[in-house]
């Protein structure tokens, strides 16, 4: 078992690059906000914030929007998000 795959919220996507995608998510009358957790295995991770993917009302989408396009967080803010990870937090 990995350190990641005990996290209190989703585990969202794996793609060519190893990633895993952890994220906390709210919706407020029909907008969306997520914070997402970008983790390379046993690399290094990442935290990222943003709102609803454009044309879509999945949560997944919003996971995966924020990811690409969401505004990183400094290493505070993430690890007040997800102080589970242990990893070193991506520059």
């Amino acid at each position: 078992m990995t350190t990641y795959a005990r996290l209190p919220y989703h585990v969202i996507h794996e793609d060519e690059h190893q990633l895993h995608l952890g994220a906390r998510f709210w919706n407020q009358g029909g907008k969306q906000l997520a914070i997402v957790a970008c983790i390379t295995k046993g690399v290094d991770w990442a935290a990222y914030v943003g709102t609803d993917a454009p044309d879509s009302y999945h949560e997944d989408d919003t996971f995966k929007y924020v990811a690409k396009y969401g505004c990183k967080l400094s290493k505070r803010d993430a690890k007040h998000f997800f102080p589970e990870i242990t990893l070193p937090y991506r520059r």
